[in-house]
């Protein structure tokens, strides 16, 4: 009897190998992917968990994406079950106790409150990024790259994102065998939908490229990494070429075949275009066709109209500058002149005259210049008198209702 685990005739024998059996390595386990894997188990033990068997795993899936929504952080059992409302009570606390088991939900003894751990909160975001029944290949470049985010977001081990690039590389590789299949069967409509999508690889692989290339730093010193790079390069290259010129010679194909048997007038190009909506319109052109380049014809009759009308107009006399008119010219005064100096050398003045009245001196013009100078007095005869520096040579000797000057000693 052959071995289940051996290859019979280039095919690995139908039968399922047991469990409870242990691969042989030829090298050392350091060697292999196995470490990096060891580092996943966790997390793929969650998922595991979460999945399990039997026809409970859409009812825990549900639960968990639900409490992952929830603005609060911490619920006890009952608050889950009040925001759990399409389920009976007794099965969500079923459910949380499962949860709980496979360490998706973590119990504060304490509390006595449930929370998501952070592996279980990116389980749940996990399981809510992957409810499409399948993967849209149109788009496998993309989810590719977001793979690489959330691979670095989550500090693994840079070889992931390595990995990740060189299956995305083996994408378009596909892409550009597929062409060549196609092209050699010369089926058109396959042909043109898989030159689209090819096309359509290209440009999200480009977008990849742009965006991880921070992280792509990390391997210039890897010679791995280098040929692998430039294969990236050369595929888009050699890809994109043969998209674009599928798409420009069946595109072309069509026209001509459209003017030499169909025979279609410029009255049925304007009912249709009549007839038909903007997006109807849209839908008949390929946005990846490039229109001719053309200059539209100038209507010359509106065009003379139009200057004729702006010729007809009546020009605005500019308005006149306003008249002219002498300005006054003040004369700029004593600049500098102190009137405490002006009071000292007045009370001076007063002294030499014998007992000469102050007021005769201040009582003069006006009320606010009268007020001035016996401001200016009183500063002049502190700053100057005996309580000042005593060079004011004067005495004011104060009396009732009379105020007189006379020369000192």
């Amino acid at each position: 009897m052959a071995d289940p685990h051996t290859v019979v005739d280039g095919d690995v024998s139908a039968e399922r190998p047991s469990e409870g059996w242990t691969p042989d390595l030829r090298v050392s386990e350091d060697l292999t992917p196995l470490p990096y894997v060891d580092r996943a188990l966790p997390i793929l033990g969650l998922f595991a968990g979460l999945v399990g068997r039997g026809t409970l795993a859409r009812y825990r899936v549900a639960l968990l994406r639900e409490l992952a929504a929830q603005p609060r952080a911490r619920m006890k059992i009952r608050e889950i079950q009040e925001s759990i409302d399409w389920l009976e009570p007794a099965s969500v606390t079923r459910l949380v106790q499962d949860l709980r088991g496979t360490g998706l939900l973590l119990l504060d003894a304490r509390t006595g409150s449930y929370q998501l751990g952070a592996e279980a909160r990116v389980v749940a975001a996990v399981c809510g990024a992957v409810t499409a029944p399948t993967v849209d290949y149109t788009q496998i470049i993309k989810v590719l790259a977001a793979t690489m985010r959330l691979a670095d977001a989550m500090n693994v081990p840079s070889e992931a994102a390595y990995a990740t690039l060189l299956s995305a590389i083996a994408v378009l590789e596909f892409d550009y065998q597929t062409l060549q299949r196609l092209l050699d069967d010369y089926s058109e409509d396959a042909l043109l939908e898989a030159a689209t999508m090819a096309e359509r690889h290209i440009e999200d692989m480009k977008d990849l490229l742009d965006e991880q290339a921070g992280m792509f730093v990390r391997f210039q010193e890897d010679p791995r990494f280098l040929d692998h790079d430039q294969r990236a390069y050369n595929v888009i290259a050699t890809l994109g070429q043969l998209s674009s010129e599928v798409v420009r010679l069946l595109s072309h194909r069509a026209d001509t075949r459209m003017r030499g048997t169909l025979r279609v007038s410029r009255q049925d190009v304007r009912r249709l275009i009549g007839g038909s909506t903007l997006d109807e319109l849209a839908a008949l052109v390929d946005e990846r066709v490039r229109l001719a380049v053309f200059l539209p014809a100038v209507d010359t009759v509106a065009a003379f109209t139009a200057l004729d009308d702006y010729l007809g107009r009546a020009r605005r006399p500019p308005t006149p500058p306003p008249a002219p008119r002498r300005l006054p010219v003040e004369s700029p005064g004593h600049a500098g002149a102190d009137p405490v100096r002006i009071a000292a050398d007045a009370l001076v003045d007063l002294a030499t005259q014998g007992e000469a009245m102050l007021a005769d001196w201040v009582v003069q013009d006006s009320w606010p210049g009268a007020l001035l100078r016996m401001t200016s007095a009183v500063e002049a005869w502190s700053r100057h008198g005996p309580c000042g520096d005593g060079t004011l040579n004067a005495v004011l000797e104060a009396r009732p209702d009379v105020a007189t000057v006379s020369l000192s000693a």
